[in-house]
């Protein structure tokens, strides 16, 4: 055996620290497949209470473009998971590996932005072993692919700032394009990381224009083909064509017509109904009876452009007319990160609880729908669910202390906002990209929708990276200045 040689790249690194980066990234990616594998005995073949579950199924083997408020990349990557095999087992699998892999993603992230790699573990872990990952992931709906795509970008840029590596800066360009093919809010990412290229990313003027160039052909590699198609199939583009009616419902809870002039032929839109006896984002956005949009305008799936554009006009002039009302309604949805059973007046949208419950992930009549969809698409294992109770209750109860919300979520925050200020070089570039990222994957969903943990949870691998690199510049913050305190009677007596 002494004369094996072990490739270079499957040795333990020689550094005691690197050895135990490694050997504690592989312990929490084989925990978080053993608790992965239990998911599939607890429940099969997928839990589909997300009424979107349904929905994104009958999307993907129809036109992939008729959905006018998701944009076509997850129905188009159930596709091709049914051109292999119509199996939602299968989906699953595919989910629950792109969990682990992100995971890994972030902690290579970490360890290359010039801190130790023991820092990556902290993403690392909430990927892997965050029990509301590993829900949502066992179901047929987008968050998981878009988490790894979000986790890509990030190791691509940072990736881009060793000495300015320009096909990084093109597969970062390429994954964030991707990522706003599955989720919309991914386009406010395309703004956010563009702007830490030119201004925030350490390198000379001339090679952050370059790496900025080579992300926007990333980019235009995967969306202008997008557009193209979609223009063809049905004459518009957009990849959330009638988005604008989720920040009609955004605003419309407190909308007051008093304080604002409302655009022409948006007048029936204003209410006299006091703000604490109106309905919540959702029945703005879809319910007919409580809605005036939806009993003027039509709804968002079958709203015309022009229509649209009313409602379009009436939410701009929410904002603008009442700017302090906004951003009230939305700082309190921000605070449901902490307390996230809270404020729920303030737009309302699921929390924990209804995110593990019978009210959305187990809801009875979109778990038939759902299960009737994939049936009637020919899903070979669509036939019931395979349920084990104890163990299912058990999966919950783990979920339940894996949680990010209060004094943990007020934490994270904290170090994520200090870690720019608390580091330096590739280090601070780092820590500031992933704090941009992760805060805007929290606060834009909030901001234009509703408060929703299901939305929140992309964020936190990001901000659990910013965090990381936060500690570690606090515990040197705090090493330097004892070390001059120290010093100081010594350096007098001199």
């Amino acid at each position: 055996m002494s004369g094996v040689r072990i490739p270079k790249q499957w040795r333990l690194p020689e550094s005691r620290e690197e050895r135990l980066a490694i050997i504690g990234l592989a312990a929490l990616l084989v925990a978080g497949a053993l608790l992965r594998l239990l998911f599939t005995f607890a429940w099969r073949p997928a839990f589909m209470g997300w009424p979107d579950a349904a929905s994104y199924m009958d999307v993907s083997q129809g036109e992939l473009f008729s959905s006018t408020l998701r944009p076509a990349g997850y129905p188009l990557l159930l596709k091709g998971l049914y051109a292999l095999a119509p199996s939602l087992g299968l989906v699953v699998a595919l989910q629950h590996l792109l969990g682990l892999v992100s995971a890994a993603l972030l902690y290579s992230a970490v360890a290359r932005s010039g801190a130790p790699r023991l820092l990556g573990l902290v993403p690392a872990a909430i990927l892997a072993l965050g029990g509301d990952f590993m829900f949502l992931e066992h179901a047929p709906i987008s968050e998981a692919s878009f988490i790894f795509l979000v986790s890509a970008a990030l190791y691509a840029a940072v990736r881009a700032l060793e000495g300015g590596r320009l096909r990084w800066a093109a597969l970062c360009g390429l994954a964030l394009a991707l990522a706003a093919s599955v989720r919309v809010v991914a386009l406010a990412l395309l703004v956010v990381v563009g702007l830490w290229t030119l201004l925030a990313s350490g390198e000379e003027l001339r090679q952050r224009l370059r790496l900025l160039a080579m992300g926007a052909a990333g980019v235009a590699a995967v969306l202008v083909p997008y557009y193209v198609a979609e223009q063809a199939a049905v004459g518009d583009t957009g990849l959330s064509r009638n988005g604008v009616w989720n920040v009609y419902g955004r605003v419309a809870p407190f909308a007051d017509c008093s304080k604002f002039t409302p655009p022409p032929g948006t007048e029936r839109l204003c209410e006299m109904t006091s703000r604490p006896r109106r309905p919540l984002t959702y029945q703005y956005t879809f319910n007919w009876y409580y809605s005036p949009a939806v009993r003027y305008f039509g709804n968002p799936h079958s709203a015309t452009p022009e229509q649209t554009g009313y409602v379009a006009a009436f939410a701009r002039a929410v904002i603008v007319g009442q700017p302090l009302s906004y951003a009230e309604e939305v700082g309190a949805g921000l605070l449901r990160y902490v307390a996230p059973e809270s404020f729920k007046g303030y737009g309302g949208g699921p929390g924990y609880d209804e995110l593990v419950g019978q009210q959305i992930l187990f809801n009875r009549l979109f778990r038939r729908q759902g299960l009737g969809v994939a049936r009637e698409h020919g899903y070979t294992d669509a036939g019931g669910f395979a349920v084990d109770h104890g163990l299912l209750e058990a999966l919950r109860a783990y979920e339940s202390v894996t949680r990010i919300q209060g004094a943990l979520f007020v934490l994270i925050a904290l170090l994520s906002l200090a870690a720019p200020l608390l580091n330096t070089g590739r280090a601070r570039s780092a820590a500031l990209l992933f704090a941009l990222v992760g805060w805007t994957l929290c606060v834009v969903p909030v901001a234009t929708v509703e408060f929703s943990v299901r939305t929140g949870l992309p964020g936190f691998g990001a901000l659990g990276a910013a965090a990381a690199l936060g500690g570690w510049g606090a515990a040197r913050a705090v090493r330097r200045r004892r070390r001059s305190e120290g010093d100081g009677p010594l350096a007098e007596a001199a």
